[in-house]
């Protein structure tokens, strides 16, 4: 009498040896809008870091998880050296991102002229495949990049040219990573209420005193800090920002007292401590009084890479999902083949493919408005809180089904999901609560043009469309007359307390609008698989009775083994 194989999974299972190979959805939007000058650039590029986050990043992701970093405080002599070991996995890591030219592209005085105007979707596409293995140090990627951002539009010729080449080095151990050191105990996301103070010494160098909370990269060679340059009762207008670096030009350390790191949920590769700086010397950037106007610019690239990294580990969710399933049998057959893993697949794939071309979408209006497009601009800054809200939410949720899908093994240790679901959970926290980034949408309203162009750019669709059309200027009408009855109440309270329900329904009409647009742009029937699924949220009607196939399932996910 013959059995069965006891197995987990059928013999012809093999793991993903290439993130960028496999990912069609990617891969297409970057053959549809990239320039050739930056898919020439990028020729290889991707697929080579594609193959390192499938199978080289992954092993050493895991090792710098298990092994996170380690305050030493003193020396064997007793004397204060504040210095942070990490496993050698990480410096392998970081070293691996810098020679992906993710930095270099931007920032190096080599290139960076010559990407204006898609640099920042360049990056991004080589950073969510890094993200697809390492969402923890992405966070000290987002930092650097920022840093960067600020030096190049408000340090002098001396910073950039002594600082832009190392934040944009091509090697791990040339480059110079960056810190935004910005949240105290007495306000956490109300850094009006900062108490950190800055004393002038020349022109523009200050010491700065003061405890910072949460300072995420906690061992960065170049720090951006807020501190109090006029009085607590001025609140946000009191904060300058500072410059700070880890050595000063002496050659001595900068004094700042890590107190501790952080004992967090997720992200346990990369180092988040509290500092208390005492005489911290510091070179203020931009007119003293802006320093949250000019810090702000920074927030908003890290809203873009929050953004990329839900991407980056939805996908990494859906994928290991899709493969496990594809080749598990339950119940005489594969696990993808049974009707209600297929309706979830479906559920799953169709939001992540609408959070991809919204988050997309703001990653477009970034390069625009640097180029100058002041439509962008205005775009950019509805664009921006929304997107990393929404993707930040979708990926808590998916990456939590997708372990649910894999039943058990999903929960051990010795697969990805239980550190893909503690990294993404700080995604919804990261750089603005979802409270807090429904605030922001509500003065996106008032201090930009944003909402009124997403009105028109749904309205066109909604002409271009004649199955969704219909749907879709119900819905927008039915959420302008909303919007016009809170504005008219002049009710701050009820403003806020209406805004969440109303901005979540738009942006789904938001995210058909622009799955519309690429429907007709592309070639796969994935945008109409995903239309057919979310405009259930409206009207159950127009949702096919029938389900999926896998191949369809397949073709929405967009995988290509």
């Amino acid at each position: 009498m013959s059995h069965p194989e006891n197995k987990v999974l059928t013999d012809d299972y093999n793991a993903s040896y290439n993130f960028y190979k496999s990912d069609l959805i990617l891969r297409d939007y970057v053959s549809r809008y990239f320039s050739e000058q930056a898919k020439q650039f990028l020729d290889g590029k991707l697929n080579q870091l594609g193959k390192q986050a499938a199978i080289e990043m992954d092993e050493r992701s895991q090792k710098a998880d298990k092994n996170g970093p380690v305050l030493k405080k003193r020396n064997k002599f007793g004397e204060n050296i504040d210095e942070i070991e990490f496993h050698p996995a990480y410096w392998e890591l970081m070293d691996i991102a810098a020679q992906s030219k993710m930095f270099y592209l931007k920032y190096h005085p080599e290139k960076r002229e010559e990407f204006l105007g898609s640099r920042h979707q360049m990056g991004f596409a080589l950073g969510q495949l890094y993200a697809m293995s390492e969402l923890g140090q992405y966070c000290p990627h987002c930092m650097t990049d920022g840093a960067a951002l600020l030096i190049e539009k408000f340090g002098d010729e001396e910073d950039k040219k002594r600082l832009l080449p190392m934040l944009g080095a091509e090697t791990g151990d040339r480059l110079f990573s960056g810190a935004m050191f910005l949240t105290e105990k007495s306000g956490g996301s109300d850094v009006g209420a900062n108490l950190c103070t800055a004393e002038r010494m020349d022109g523009k160098h200050y010491r700065l005193n003061g405890e910072k909370w949460f300072c995420s990269n906690v061992n960065a060679d170049v720090i951006m800090v807020l501190a109090r340059t006029g009085p607590v009762e001025k609140g946000t207008r009191g904060l300058s920002l500072f410059l700070v670096e880890k050595e000063l030009p002496n050659g001595e350390r900068n004094p700042m007292n890590i107190i501790r790191l952080k004992d967090k949920l997720g992200v346990r590769s990369m180092a988040t401590g509290e500092v208390h700086l005492q005489d911290t010397v510091g070179k203020r950037l931009g007119e003293e009084g802006t320093g949250f106007k000019v810090m702000a610019q920074m927030i908003n690239i890290s809203r873009n890479y929050n953004s990329v990294a839900a991407l980056a580990g939805h996908r990494r969710a859906i994928i290991e999902a899709w493969q496990y399933l594809s080749h598990r049998k339950t119940f005489g057959k594969r696990a993808v083949e049974h009707a209600l893993i297929r309706e979830k697949l479906l559920e799953l794939g169709s939001t992540y493919l609408a959070d991809f071309v919204l988050v997309w979408r703001g990653l477009q209006a970034m390069d625009a408005a640097e180029s100058g497009d002041e439509r962008e601009q205005h775009l950019l800054r509805m664009i921006t809180p929304m997107a990393k809200w929404w993707s930040a939410e979708n990926a808590v949720y998916g990456v939590r089904e997708c372990m649910e899908l894999m039943g058990g093994n999903g929960y051990i240790e010795d697969f990805v999901m239980p550190k893909l679901l503690r990294d993404v959970n700080v995604l919804p926290i990261w750089e603005g609560s979802g409270n807090i980034i429904v605030l922001d949408m509500l003065r996106a309203t008032e201090k930009s043009q944003g909402l009124e162009i997403i009105f028109e750019m749904i309205e066109q669709a909604a002409d271009k469309s004649s199955k969704y059309g219909g749907l879709l200027a119900e819905k927008l009408t039915e959420t302008k007359m909303v919007w016009k009855d809170i504005c008219e109440l002049n009710n701050q309270d009820h403003r806020e307390a209406t805004a969440k329900p109303l901005f979540s329904q738009l942006i789904k009409l938001f995210q058909m609008a622009l799955l519309i647009e690429e429907k007709k742009l592309g070639n796969s029937d994935r945008y109409e698989i995903a239309l057919n699924y979310l405009v259930d949220d409206f009207d159950e009607t127009l949702r096919p009775q029938n389900s999926l196939e896998v191949d369809q399932i397949k073709t929405l996910i967009g995988w290509e083994y």
